[in-house]
């Protein structure tokens, strides 16, 4: 663009770029006296107080027309800058941009948001941590084994329910309970009875009571035998031998008089016969025990005598030809468990029972759902219980960790604290009896059962 008034100064100015040099106004001499005469009348209106003064802006009547030195602004300049009297040339790309050192300025970028404040910083997104492949690996194997647990717990109930429904269940009458005897959270005790009957509709006298006991603090399985021949009070009875309160009451009565006399606590009983016993020994495969010559003649007679009879055998079946390391079925087992007149008479007799007892443990161990199934379909049916299904199932759950404990046996009364003693009964007939030192047999049960 050229300048009007044809100052040689402004036509041989450098072109430094090899474009038209852009012209800046303010540099021209118009402009400069325009600027003082604009000043010197916006300062003479001032003082006047007029707002009129101003030449440039006379005659100012439509508000939509601006005016430059007393002249309208053609329709085509509307809204244009006027510099020194001409017009901005029309530079869309540069409209309405400041100019800085006779260059223009470059196009801002918007503000982040859309607006002209204070530009936020973008936000940060956050990485997702991914689970390295050994963690995703390590979740599948819990979440399998989880539900392999389960899938096995509800098989494992399922067939324990099942096998419980077989057992008889009765309920337990009126209890003379002794509130004082010794329990423990951490115990739980069952009472085993061992009757010398036959079928379970007979009552006779208890063979065998023996109370098992689960203690979790110290991990151990306890094997209390009760000789039969303490003399005890039972109670409504009188005087008389521990296995007489089983002839007397049944098994409630039975848990009361050891209840009252020895101060243990005992809220359950399982009863078996000798069909029970002998199918269970069956069931589980024999025993392996080691016996004496004496021992196993002695079974050999309880065999002719009584059990072969008993079972429907001939007479002569199962005899054994001497003692040492044997193995024992069903039928030989329940008469080793049965002999009294061998060694220290009943003292010896209730030591066989226990040993019959933890060699079936240990056998259950080793055959594992084998030996349950077996049992199942033999032995259940001769067993009486007053548990309920429910104490049963989770006395079940208890079962697999306790067959692991450690078995430990004790013999009530112990040594040092019974003496033998002959006795006469109401109708003048005398028998051989155990006078027991109950203070002593309570401090063993204590010690021994509830210890932590």
């Amino acid at each position: 663009m050229q300048n009007k008034n044809n100052d040689n100064s402004e036509k041989h100015l450098k072109n430094t770029d090899n474009e038209s040099t852009m012209y800046i106004p303010n540099d021209s001499n118009e402009y400069q006296q325009n600027a003082r005469i604009y000043n010197q009348q916006a300062n003479h209106g001032n003082q006047q107080n007029n707002t009129n003064a101003n030449p440039i802006y006379n005659n100012y009547n439509n508000p939509n027309q601006q005016y430059y030195n007393g002249n309208q602004q053609p329709q085509y300049y509307q809204n244009q800058q006027y510099y020194g009297g001409q017009q901005q040339p029309q530079q869309p790309y540069y409209q309405n941009q400041p100019y800085y050192g006779g260059q223009p300025q470059p196009p801002q970028r918007p503000p982040v948001g859309g607006g002209y404040g204070r530009q936020s910083a973008p936000k940060k997104r956050k990485k997702k941590k991914r689970k390295s492949i050994l963690g995703r690996v390590i979740s599948r194997v819990i979440l399998s084994l989880l539900v392999i647990f389960l899938l096995l717990f509800g098989i494992y109930s399922c067939v324990s329910l099942s096998l419980i429904s077989k057992i008889e269940h009765v309920e337990s009458g009126s209890r003379n309970r002794n509130e004082d005897a010794l329990s423990a959270k951490y115990v739980q005790s069952v009472l085993i009875i061992g009757t010398d009957t036959r079928t379970n509709d007979e009552r006779g006298r208890s063979d065998s009571m023996i109370l098992l006991s689960l203690n979790k603090k110290t991990n151990e399985t306890i094997l209390t035998s009760f000789m039969r021949d303490c003399y005890v009070d039972i109670p409504g009875y009188g005087m008389d031998k521990l296995n007489a309160a089983y002839s007397y009451g049944g098994p409630d009565l039975l848990m009361d008089t050891i209840e009252s006399n020895f101060y243990v606590k005992i809220d359950n009983y399982i009863s078996v016969n000798f069909n029970a016993v002998s199918s269970i020994i069956e069931a589980a495969g024999g025993l392996d025990l080691e016996i004496s010559d004496e021992e196993a003649n002695e079974i050999n007679v309880i065999l002719i005598n009584e059990v072969n009879e008993l079972m429907g055998d001939d007479k002569y079946d199962d005899l054994l030809d001497k003692g040492g390391d044997v193995h024992l079925n069903g039928k030989q087992a329940l008469c080793y468990s049965r002999i009294r007149y061998v060694g220290n008479s009943d003292f010896e007799r209730t030591s066989r029972q226990r040993n019959v007892i933890t060699a079936l443990m240990k056998k259950a161990v080793k055959s594992g759902p084998k030996f349950i199934i077996n049992v199942s379909k033999n032995a259940l049916p001769h067993i009486t219980t007053n548990m309920s299904k429910t104490d049963l199932y989770l006395f079940s759950l208890k079962l697999p960790s306790a067959l692991r404990y450690d078995t430990k046996q004790i013999q009530i009364p112990v040594e040092g604290s019974y003496s033998g003693e002959d006795v006469y009964d109401e109708y003048g007939n005398y028998q051989s009896v155990l006078r027991v030192n109950f203070d002593m047999n309570y401090d063993t049960l204590e010690d021994e059962i509830f210890s932590k």
